[in-house]
């Protein structure tokens, strides 16, 4: 199994096999990958590593994504996510709450 660090280095630089790169080259949403990258999130969440180079990665990748929908979305925009499933939402939304858990526990107020 690949550890968290590398999943998320995978998805920044777009690497195959990857959620982004899947979302972004291939228009594809790819359930395992999104699930790995989530499970990666929250790895590092609880992990001593450099913050500010893990929340840059994580900010840019959610950033990324959320764009894929906005185009996806748009109907004057030519990308479109060719298997989007029909809980995406559910499962942006896990995605979300991964997210949101990273910067909670790494960020105090």
């Amino acid at each position: 199994m690949i550890d968290a660090s590398t999943i998320l280095e995978n998805n920044y630089e777009l690497k195959a096999e990857s959620f982004l790169y899947y979302l972004q080259e291939k228009r594809l949403f790819n359930k395992e990958a999104l699930r790995q990258l989530c499970e990666s999130i929250y790895a590092l969440a609880e992990e001593n590593i450099n913050i500010s180079r893990t929340a840059g990665k994580i900010n840019y990748i959610y950033g990324a994504v959320l764009k894929c929908f906005l185009y996806h979305f748009d109907a004057n925009d030519p990308y479109k996510i060719t298997n989007l499933p029909e809980n995406y939402n559910r499962m942006i939304g896990q995605f979300e709450k991964c997210v949101e858990f990273y910067f909670s526990t790494r960020i105090s107020a």
